[in-house]
C-alpha cells in the first residue's frame, strides 16, 4: 500500500511538471506572438540590422564598452534572430576572449572584417593567425603591440596571404624598444608580406620596425604613410626610395622617421625633383644631411604643413643652412606658389614664430607661420597649425639656438610680426635676441614660463641706442606663467623691479606700448601691477588677471622692502 502511494505521488509530480513546462512554453509562445506586433518587431529586418550597425558604430567611438551593443540580442527572440542572420553586424571584431572572437568571427561569415587589436593581456595569437589566413575578407587591420612582448606579431603576418584585395587600412605597431620596456627585440615585415599586392591600400601605418624599404606594400591608392624604422642601418637606396615616390601621387599625409636613404647616395638629377602634388602633411625626423638630400629631390606643395625634427645631436650651422636652403626651394618657391594675394598659400616670409615645449617631451618646438590667412588669433593657441615646425631631437638648447640663426639666415624673418617665446628648455642669449630685435614690423612678443628669458627680454628693450631703439616696432607685450620668485627668497619686488624700469625707460624714449598683459604669474601681487601700470601711459590698454599665486617665503628672509624700493624710484603706491 506504501509503495503504491509514492509510485501515485511520483506519478503526480511528474504529470505536474510536465503540465507547468506546457503552460510556460505557452507563456512564452504568447509572449512572442506578443512581441510580433510590437513597433519595433514591425521594422523590416534590413532597417533592424542597420540600426544595430548603427549602434555598433556608436559605441566603438568611445560612448560606452566597446562590446556592450551585444545586448541587443538579449532584448527578444526577434532581435536576435535579425542580429544573427547579420553578418555586417560582427565583422568589427572584438577582443574581449578568444572564445569570442571565433563566435564573431563564424557569425560575420564571408563579410569584409575589421581587426583592432591593441595587446590585450590574453593569449589571441591562434585566433589572430586564422584571421590573417582569411586576407582576401580584411578591410582594416590595427596590430599594436604595445609593451606586450607575448603577441606574437611576426608568426601572424607570416600567415597572410599575398594579395588583400580589400585591405583600405594596415596600422602595424612593434613592442617598445630599449630603456621603455628593456627590450632589445624588433619586429621585421616578412620578406614575402602582400607581395601579391593591395590594390585598395589608403592607409599604411608601420612604427617600431626594423622596416625595410621593399618588404612594403607601397600601392598607388596611398593617401597615408607613416613608417617609424628602429634600425638606422635600414635605409632604402635612393633609386628604390625615388622609384616609390614617383608612384605615390595620392599621398596627402607622409610620416618617416629614420628612412631616408643616407645622404651618400648619388641622385639623378636628370629626373628631378619628384613632384608630391597631393601632399598636405609631411612629417620627417632624420639628420640633417639626409633630409636636406630629400628636398633636394622632391617638390612639396606650399600648402602642405612641414614638420622637420633632427635626429643631430649637435648640428652645424652650416649643414643647418643647407637643409632650410634645400626647404625652401623645395616648399616655399615651389613652382605651384600661388601669388594671389588673396590665397590661402604661404608668402616667402614666416609672419610669425613661436618657441614652445612639446607636450610630453623635454624639447623645444620652433613654430612658424607663414600666411596672413592662416595665423592663430592669441598667443594661447596655436592653431591653426604651424606651416613650418623644426625641432631637435636631442634637446639641445646651444642646438636651438643654431636653428633659430640658420632661420633667420635662409628663410625670411624680415615681416615678423610675432614672437612668442615659452620654453624652459632653451637658453636665451643676446646673440638670439638679436636676431629679432631691430625687425621693423615686430609688434606683438609674448615672453611665457621663464624669468630669466623675460629679464634678458627687457634688458634688451632698455638699451638705446644711436638710429633706432630695439624693438622698434613693439606695440604688444605678453607675459603669462612667469615666476617672479624663482628662488624663493619671498623678494619678488627685486624681479619685478627691472621690469618697471625698463617699461619707465622704453616709455620716456620710444613710447610704442599700447597693450600690456599678465596672466597666471606666480609671486606677483597687486601692488606690483599698480606701480606697473604706473610708468605705463592711460592710453595703452592693461590686463592683468589678478591672480596672486604666492608661494611662501624662505624662513631665513622675512624682511619685506617692496614698499621702500618703490617708494625710492617715486611708485610708491
Amino acid at each position: 500500500m506504501e509503495r503504491t502511494m509514492k509510485l501515485n505521488a511520483q506519478t503526480i509530480r511528474e504529470e505536474v511538471d510536465q503540465r507547468i513546462a506546457e503552460l510556460e512554453s505557452e507563456i512564452r509562445a504568447l509572449k512572442t506572438h506578443r512581441n510580433l506586433v510590437a513597433d519595433t518587431s514591425l521594422l523590416p529586418p534590413e532597417i533592424l540590422s542597420n540600426i544595430f550597425i548603427a549602434l555598433r558604430r556608436i559605441v566603438a567611438n568611445g560612448y560606452s564598452y566597446r562590446s556592450s551593443w551585444v545586448r541587443v540580442t538579449h532584448v527578444c527572440r526577434h532581435w536576435r534572430a535579425v542580429a544573427l542572420d547579420c553578418p555586417a553586424l560582427w565583422s568589427d571584431l572584438l577582443f574581449v576572449n578568444p572564445k569570442g572572437t571565433e563566435v564573431m568571427l563564424q557569425r560575420a561569415k564571408n563579410a569584409p572584417l575589421t581587426v583592432k587589436f591593441a595587446a590585450y593581456p590574453a593569449t589571441f595569437n591562434d585566433i589572430l593567425c586564422k584571421i590573417a589566413s582569411q586576407t582576401g575578407r580584411l578591410r582594416e587591420v590595427e596590430l599594436r603591440s604595445g609593451s606586450n612582448t607575448t603577441l606574437e606579431l611576426p608568426i601572424i603576418l607570416s600567415c597572410f596571404e599575398s594579395t588583400a584585395p580589400i585591405l583600405e587600412k594596415l596600422v602595424l605597431q612593434g613592442v617598445e624598444i630599449y630603456y621603455r620596456t628593456g627590450s632589445d627585440k624588433y619586429h621585421t615585415l616578412p620578406a614575402d608580406f602582400l607581395r601579391g599586392g593591395a590594390p585598395s591600400l589608403r592607409h599604411l601605418d608601420v612604427t617600431r620596425f626594423a622596416i625595410h624599404w621593399d618588404a612594403l606594400p607601397l600601392s598607388t591608392t596611398l593617401t597615408h604613410l607613416r613608417l617609424e624604422n628602429v634600425v638606422l642601418e635600414n635605409r632604402p637606396t635612393q633609386a628604390s626610395f625615388l622609384k616609390s615616390l614617383t608612384s605615390l601621387l595620392r599621398l596627402e599625409t607622409m610620416i618617416l622617421k629614420a628612412c631616408l636613404p643616407r645622404s651618400g647616395d648619388a641622385l639623378h638629377l636628370g629626373s628631378l625633383p619628384i613632384t608630391l602634388p597631393s601632399l598636405r602633411i609631411l612629417e620627417l625626423q632624420d639628420f640633417a644631411a639626409e633630409l636636406r638630400q630629400f628636398f633636394t629631390a622632391t617638390q612639396i606643395p606650399n600648402k602642405a604643413r612641414v614638420d622637420i625634427e633632427l635626429s643631430d645631436g649637435n648640428p652645424e650651422l652650416e649643414s643647418l643652412g643647407s637643409l632650410l636652403s634645400a626647404l625652401r626651394t623645395s616648399w616655399i618657391h615651389s613652382k605651384d606658389m600661388d601669388l594671389d594675394a588673396g590665397s590661402n598659400s604661404i608668402q616667402s616670409g614666416i609672419l610669425d614664430l613661436r618657441i614652445v615645449d612639446a607636450m610630453m617631451r623635454y624639447v623645444p618646438r620652433i613654430m612658424c607661420w607663414f600666411s596672413n590667412h592662416d595665423l592663430p588669433p592669441n598667443f594661447g593657441v596655436e592653431n591653426p597649425p604651424a606651416n613650418l615646425v623644426v625641432s631637435l631631437a636631442s634637446g639641445s638648447a646651444m642646438g636651438i639656438n643654431l636653428v633659430l640663426s640658420a632661420i633667420a639666415a635662409r628663410l625670411d624673418i624680415s615681416s615678423l610680426q610675432s614672437l612668442k617665446i615659452a620654453s624652459n628648455y632653451i637658453l636665451v642669449t643676446n646673440e638670439l635676441l638679436a636676431l629679432f630685435k631691430d625687425l621693423t614690423k615686430l609688434d606683438k612678443i609674448a615672453v611665457w614660463k621663464s624669468y630669466d628669458t623675460l629679464s634678458k627680454f627687457f634688458k634688451t628693450l632698455k638699451k638705446k641706442h644711436e638710429h633706432a631703439p630695439s624693438f622698434p616696432a613693439l606695440h604688444s607685450i605678453d607675459l603669462h606663467g612667469i615666476d617672479f620668485d624663482e628662488d624663493r627668497t619671498g623678494d619678488s619686488i627685486k624681479a619685478v623691479l627691472p621690469l618697471i624700469f625698463a617699461l619707465k625707460s622704453r616709455e620716456k624714449s620710444h613710447p610704442t606700448i599700447k597693450q600690456f598683459t599678465m596672466t597666471q604669474c606666480i609671486n606677483f601681487l597687486e601692488d606690483h601691477w599698480e606701480a606697473l601700470c604706473e610708468v605705463l601711459p592711460e592710453e595703452t590698454e592693461k590686463y592683468w588677471d589678478e591672480v596672486e599665486d604666492i608661494v611662501e617665503q624662505s624662513d631665513d628672509d622675512e624682511e619685506d622692502d617692496d614698499g621702500s624700493e618703490l617708494g625710492h624710484l617715486g611708485l610708491y603706491y
